[in-house]
């Protein structure tokens, strides 16, 4: 009895403290990349099949070292920034003459969109902030909304990207940006 006791102890031993990469790798996958990119935003990269990034999420650090952070909005000014850094106005291409800066609803969240030649910005944002049993989680492709025809009289002039593009975007509680690279597949 007395070895059986001493098995099982080391047994639960050797399993409480064989906590690797590796075996954590092997219970829940491999690690993700994910990058700091400001001092209070992390972005997740996913990229296509010749290598070039063709979508980034955004949203905000809860966690960073020795820092734990309240809040699940991403602060604006913040945000805003570090935008007009990873994809500057000159590299967007023109305004969508339809829909952009328009909100959808779907489900527990809403979604901006900001849509150029070249890129197409989703500001998210959700209904059950705060609400820990109502949350409900997001996938990616869930939700679809098509693009009408109700802003093809937009002047010419305000095609034109600008650093303050996501300026309608100011008040809300932006909780995830998406980034997707309009012509690049990703994998």
């Amino acid at each position: 009895m007395k070895a059986i006791l001493i098995a099982l102890f080391l047994a639960y031993s050797t399993a409480v403290s064989a906590q690797t990469v590796r075996d954590i790798e092997h219970q829940y996958g491999q690690r993700q990349p994910v990058y700091s990119v400001s001092r209070n935003i992390w972005m997740t990269p996913d990229y296509a099949a010749d290598g070039q990034v063709c979508r980034m999420r955004l949203y905000p650090k809860r966690v960073d070292g020795n820092t734990d952070v309240v809040g699940a909005a991403l602060q604006y000014n913040e945000l805003r920034g570090l935008l007009n850094s990873l994809v500057p106005p000159n590299q967007r291409g023109m305004k969508s003459k339809i829909n952009f800066g328009a909100t959808a609803t779907g489900g527990p969240a809403t979604w901006t969109t900001y849509p150029y030649d070249k890129v197409t910005f989703t500001f998210t944002s959700s209904f059950s902030r705060g609400k820990s049993d109502d949350s409900s989680p997001l996938r990616k492709g869930e939700f679809t909304f098509p693009l009408s025809e109700a802003n093809r009289g937009a002047k010419e002039e305000t095609r034109s990207p600008s650093d303050y593009d996501f300026q309608p975007s100011e008040r809300s509680m932006t909780e995830i940006v998406t980034i997707r690279w309009n012509n690049r597949k990703c994998n």
